[in-house]
């Protein structure tokens, strides 16, 4: 038998004083009751009432029982409670991860309205390029940018991670204008990478694609960084169009090679598949989904 029933139809055995009023309430025959309290003594190998004719008890053993029933049923009750207002109330610490140039261009400046809208929910976000384990870092929400590899994960697009090529006025008053994407090996160009190792920007204009071996004057594993030293002059970047927008509009940087179109890469938010979603979890997706597309 079900032992969680058992011990419930235990406390209204001796709350109602006795098995022929348990079963009244309970809305089932004296003799079910029996099987319940039968089942329960067997399962523990001891007596918990004291039964005759007239009058039912508790022994000894029963009474601790019956202590004991009832702090594991209030807090079973309890947990219910919890793990139902989870799903109606949006609280708690949510985890989220993003890649450092999106996240902070994109994710950080709105995190303050949806602290407005969710008080209960505090955010804890992690800006790293590197890609996160989302059940081994407890992570519950991540974007990624590319080709997707973990299939198992929900995946909701938010566009497209745009990328330009730009530079300071200064230095292309120095260095000069270039045309074509082959004019770039005689550019001083600032490389995003990890690893000294020969690189190429890749581009298209209709149907002619062109591939261009840069050779980094300058690397740094950070976009902000990077845009920083091209703001200051040292040379050509290559970095996400959210990232340069803001340079592109005050006139700090100056789009390059607008009549090519440069390989772009699909952005997700992915979350973990779980039938038993938070209300917390729900209300960053459904925010991310208004607020983060690209």
């Amino acid at each position: 038998m079900d032992l969680l029933k058992s011990m419930a139809i235990f406390i209204d055995v001796v709350d109602q004083g006795s098995m022929t009023a348990a079963a009244t309430k309970s809305d089932v025959t004296p003799q079910m009751i029996g099987m319940h309290i039968k089942a329960l003594e067997q399962q523990f190998s001891a007596t918990f009432l004291h039964r005759t004719t007239r009058q039912m008890g508790l022994t000894e053993a029963g009474k601790v029982f019956y202590q004991h029933c009832q702090q594991v049923l209030g807090l079973i009750g309890e947990t219910h409670q919890v793990i139902n207002q989870l799903h109606v109330e949006a609280k708690g610490l949510l985890r989220l991860s993003a890649p450092a140039t999106f996240g902070a261009r994109v994710i950080a400046p709105t995190l303050g309205e949806f602290r407005l809208r969710h008080p209960g929910v505090n955010v804890d976000l992690f800006l790293t390029d590197s890609v996160m384990d989302l059940q081994a870092d407890e992570v519950e929400v991540a974007i990624r940018i590319g080709s997707l590899q973990d299939l198992s994960l929900v995946a909701r697009p938010l566009g497209r991670y745009r990328m330009a090529i730009a530079a300071a006025p200064a230095y292309l008053t120095a260095q000069g204008m270039p045309l074509r994407p082959e004019d770039l090996a005689n550019h001083h160009c600032l490389g995003f990478r990890l690893k000294q190792a020969q690189r190429h920007w890749h581009f298209q204009r209709g149907e002619e694609k062109v591939s261009v071996s840069v050779d980094d004057c300058i690397s740094i594993n950070h976009g902000e960084a990077l845009r920083q030293a091209a703001l200051a002059g040292a040379g050509v970047i290559m970095q996400p169009e959210v990232l340069l927008q803001q340079d592109f509009t005050s006139g700090a940087l100056v789009p390059l090679l607008t009549d090519f179109t440069i390989p772009n890469r699909a952005v997700n938010m992915v979350y973990r598949q779980d039938r038993f979603a938070s209300a917390k979890l729900k209300a960053i997706i459904d925010f991310g989904l208004k607020h983060w597309k690209i």
